[in-house]
This record gives structure tokens, sequence and C-alpha cells, in this order.
């Protein structure tokens, strides 16, 4: 009885979203603010765990550090709220992929026309394991506390990249705590000035630039699909004691979906002091 109360109230967060709300450019995504209720993003918030926990009291833990607790960690974890734990089981279910696909099927299959003949089903019928336990599955997905360490030289966590080639969606859903009067930490959207080109999964400055900007606000949600085309970063965040705090969502494939392309040797050799921002060596 206590489950299922537990349940009825856990966040869906695509649940209620339409398929007009959708935005297919620079690449297909979706953004929302003020998601939750109110009442129950306070609860949320407040269950939110400690850095510490996050950490497992690890003490070597550099500035602006993503550090995060795994769906596997969070579910067999009891310090962790019986609301969040419900949110995690969720959020890596067959039934948060359902609303995935519902909105973003038509998108996989413009940006991935031949990948559900490699698969051998179709998205909607993909079988769902979290992601880090055992059984046969198509995509398997994670959810993820994760925090961002007070920073003490204002940087970047993370430049203008794409993420891995065996992801095929992403999503991250803020939680800023209160007490952050920081500036920096928000999300930027890129499109390119040119064809994608890489090193490894980050994109030089010169080609790219920001299209739309996604606040670093508490109870704030941005999803997208995962391509060459979806670049994406964080500005760079003030000094500050507070960590910056989210939840993060992938959906894992056991194979690459897609091969980035490289910068040549000699073009990195050009560019090495871009090189350099791109692959994060933009603290100062």
């Amino acid at each position: 009885m206590f489950a299922a109360v537990i349940a009825s109230r856990t966040p869906k967060l695509l649940a209620d979203v339409k398929l007009s709300d959708v935005v297919t450019e620079p690449y297909a995504h979706y953004t929302q603010t003020d998601v939750v209720p109110a009442p129950l993003y306070q609860e949320l918030a407040a269950e939110f765990p400690t850095l510490s926990t996050i950490v497992n009291e690890r003490s070597d833990i550099g500035s602006n550090e993503a550090v995060r607790m795994t769906v596997k960690q969070v579910l067999g974890d009891r310090r962790i709220a019986p609301l969040w734990r419900e949110f995690f089981e969720y959020h890596t279910s067959a039934d948060y992929w359902r609303d995935v696909t519902r909105l973003f099927a038509a998108h996989f299959r413009r940006e991935f026309p031949g990948l559900e003949d490699r698969v051998g089903r179709a998205y909607e019928d993909w079988r769902v394991v979290p992601r880090g336990y055992a059984g046969e599955a198509e995509v398997r997905l994670d959810c993820q506390f994760v925090m961002n360490t007070p920073v003490t030289r204002k940087s970047s966590v993370k430049t203008a990249h794409i993420d891995l080639c065996d992801k095929i969606f992403s999503a991250l859903y803020y939680m800023r705590d209160p007490r952050d009067q920081s500036e920096g930490g928000d999300l930027d959207i890129y499109d390119w000035r040119r064809e994608p080109r890489f090193v490894k999964h980050r994109a030089l400055t010169r080609d790219v630039e920001v299209v739309k900007t996604v606040p670093y606000r508490a109870n704030s949600y941005v999803c997208f699909v995962n391509s060459p085309q979806a670049v994406h970063g964080v500005s760079p965040r003030d000094t500050t004691d507070v960590p910056r705090r989210y939840i993060n969502f992938i959906a894992e494939l056991p194979i690459k979906i897609f091969e980035p392309k490289q910068l040549g040797r000699l073009q990195r050799f050009w560019y090495a002091s871009e090189v350099d921002l791109a692959m994060g060596d933009d603290k100062y």
C-alpha cells in the first residue's frame, strides 16, 4: 500500500508532453520550466543527497568536477528517500521509454534511418533494462544524481560537445540549490557553422555558435536526441561553495549509432589552443 502511494506521487517528466512541444532546430529537443508542482519539487529538493553521500565520503574531489550516483547505486542505497527511489525506478522503465518513443521515435528515424534494421526491432518495441543490471535489452536506461563540485576557479564543467556515440537520448532535470547565487552553469545549445567535425566528442569554438540557452534554474528540464548535430555545453561557472545539482537521464545502446568525424592531425596542430579549450582546459 505504501509503495503504491509513493508511486502515484512520482513525477513522470514526459508523460504530459505533446508532439508539438518538441523543437526540431538546431536538433530535436524539448525544454520546460516549473516541471513538477512546487510542493512536490520542494520535497524532492529537500531529499536530494548530500555531496558526501554522492561521492561516498571521498575526499579527493577537484574543483567543478562532475560526480554522480547511478540508478544501480541509488536503488540499492537505503539512505536515498523512497520517493527518489521510485523516481529512478520509473525513469529507467519500459513505461518511461514508451513516452520517449512517443515523442522522439520519428526524430530517431530521421536521424538514424537504418538503426531499427540493425537492431532488429522498432524503437517502440525495444526491450529496456536499467543500466548496470543484467538482461537482454536493446536500450539500457540510466538515471543519475549528479553534482558539479564547488568551484575554486571560474570554469566550464564541460565545453561544447556531443554525448558518446552509443547514446541515443539524453535529458537533464535541474535542481538548483536556493543558496547558489553564482553566475553561469547554464546549458548552451549550439548550431554548426560548418559540417560537423570533432576532437573526440568535443567541438571547436570556431565551428559552432550558441543559438539557445537553457538557464540553470530549479525545477527545469531539457531533453534531446543525441547525434553529431546535438552540440551542447555548460557555460563557465563563477567561484562558489555550492554544488550544481541535477538529474541526468541516459538511453544507451550496446552498439555505436554514429561515428563522429574527427579533425585531422594537421588541423589539430593548427588549432592547438582551441583543441585545448575544447578538451576542457578552459579554467581561468
